[in-house]
C-alpha cells in the first residue's frame, strides 16, 4: 500500500518523531499504516500555503506501540529527502496532485489534509516522485536523494534524541533500528565510507547498489546504558570482525576520552570514536 505521512520539519512536531529515521503517530491511525508500505513525507501547514508540500519518501518498517500505548512508532527505511519540496498542486496548476487516480483509495477528489496518515493511488504517489526527479520506473534517483550536507544534520538529531533516552525506553524498535543500521550506519558510511574500522576491509556492493558494512555498539544496547545509542559508541565492522567481537576468545576493549583500542585475535586497532567533531572533521 502507498500512504501519506504528514510530518512536520519547518514547525515543531507535537511528537516524538526523528524524520527518516522514526515516524510516531495516534493509535486511532494504526490499521493504516503497516511494514513494507512505501510512503511520502507531506508537510501541511493550514496557514501557509508555501509550508506546503512534499518533502521525500521511503518504506515503513516494524510498528510498535509507545510506553503509553496511546501511540505508536513506525520504524523508516530507505529514507530520502527531496532536494527540493515538491507542492500539492499539479504544475499546471489543475487541482491537487493527490487528486489524480483518487477512485482508487477515497471518494472525493481532495485528499482529507488533516489526517496525519491517508492512502494515496499510483498515479499520485508516481506523479510525486517524479516530479521529485525519481525514476519510477527503474528507481534509480536523479538527484533527491538525502543530501551529503544533511547527514550530519541527521546524525545530530538521532544523538540528541538517543543521549536523552531514558534506558527503559530503549525499546525494541529503537534496537531493531539500529542494528540493522538504517539511519545511524547509512549515514555514517556516508562520512567514512563503507570499511571495517578494525582491519580495514572495505564493503561489498549489494544487489541494490548499496555498500555491506555492519554496525557494531561497543556498549551493548541490552545493557540499557544511557548514551549507548548514540554515534560515538558505534563503529563499523566486516562480518569476521564483527563475530570476533562478539565471540572471540581474544578480544579485549578498552576506551579513552577520545578513542577505542580494540584487539583481536589478529588485528589490533586504536580507533577514533564517532564523535559529531570527529565526524565533521572527516565529512566533505
Amino acid at each position: 500500500m502507498k500512504i501519506i505521512l504528514s510530518q512536520r520539519i519547518d514547525i515543531e512536531s507535537d511528537y516524538d518523531d526523528v524524520p527518516f529515521s522514526t515516524y510516531h503517530f495516534p493509535k486511532r491511525y494504526r490499521n493504516q499504516i503497516h511494514p513494507g508500505d512505501r510512503f511520502i513525507y507531506y508537510q501541511g501547514n493550514r496557514h501557509k500555503k508555501e509550508h506546503r508540500y512534499y518533502f521525500g519518501c521511503g518504506v515503513i518498517g516494524a510498528v510498535e506501540p509507545d510506553a503509553t500505548a496511546e501511540n505508536y512508532y513506525a520504524e523508516i527505511l530507505e529514507g530520502r529527502r527531496f532536494s527540493k519540496g515538491v507542492p500539492i498542486y499539479m504544475p499546471d496548476g489543475d487541482g491537487f496532485i493527490e487528486s489524480l487516480g483518487y477512485e482508487e483509495v477515497r471518494n472525493k477528489p481532495n485528499p482529507s489534509w488533516q489526517n496525519s496518515i491517508r492512502k494515496v493511488s499510483d498515479e499520485a504517489f508516481n506523479k510525486i516522485l517524479n516530479l521529485a526527479g525519481i525514476n519510477t520506473d527503474t528507481g534509480v534517483d536523479t538527484g533527491i536523494l538525502e543530501s551529503e550536507s544533511n547527514v550530519l544534520d541527521v546524525l545530530r538529531l538521532l544523538n540528541k534524541r538517543y543521549l536523552d533516552l531514558e534506558p527503559k525506553e530503549r525499546a525494541k524498535k529503537i534496537q531493531k533500528h539500529l542494528d540493522r543500521g538504517n539511519a545511524v550506519t547509512n549515514a555514517l558510511k556516508k562520512i567514512l565510507g563503507a570499511k571495517c574500522q578494525i582491519c580495514g576491509w572495505e564493503g561489498f556492493e549489494k544487489n541494490n547498489s548499496e555498500d555491506f558494512i555492519e554496525a557494531h555498539h561497543i556498549v551493548q544496547i541490552s545493557d540499557k546504558v544511557q548514551g549507548s545509542l548514540c554515534t560515538e559508541n558505534v563503529i563499523l565492522l566486516c562480518p569476521n570482525c564483527h563475530r570476533e567481537v562478539h565471540y572471540g576468545k581474544d578480544f579485549t576493549v578498552s576506551e579513552s576520552v577520545d578513542f577505542i583500542e580494540v584487539t583481536l585475535s589478529k588485528h589490533k586497532s586504536k580507533i577514533h570514536k564517532n564523535t559529531m567533531e570527529y565526524l565533521s572533521t572527516k565529512h566533505g
